[in-house]
């Protein structure tokens, strides 16, 4: 884990493990800007069956709306989930946190 994603994780108050931040940009959301934060949830092991023999199947990404204590600044979360294929159970797997639901925004836009 590099500093950069502690310090976000500490400034945001996030305890997620397997949630590692890359980068942060301001960015314009409905005419107005907003910090948006980049990050890459991990999964290293299969959620079904507990092996650590996956293979990785891409990402499947998400958006999320964080409360923010200047609300004049908006700030958006980026998430990246991976998803993993079990090479013992063969059952598809997509890593989780507290922070985003396990399915998909259908609409793939910031809320």
């Amino acid at each position: 884990m590099t500093s950069l994603s502690n310090y976000i994780k500490f400034t945001l108050n996030i305890e997620a493990d397997n949630l590692e931040f890359l980068d942060a940009s301001l960015e314009k959301h409905r005419g107005r800007d907003a910090k948006v934060y980049h990050a890459v949830l991990h999964l290293d092991h299969c959620l079904r069956c507990g092996s650590d023999h996956i293979w990785h199947n891409g990402h499947s990404y998400s958006n999320v709306r964080y409360l923010a204590l200047d609300a004049s600044l908006p700030v958006f979360i980026r998430i990246a989930k991976e998803r993993v294929v079990c090479q013992n159970c063969h059952r598809n797997s997509m890593a989780e946190t507290d922070l985003v639901n396990k399915k998909r925004d259908p609409t793939g836009l910031l809320y």
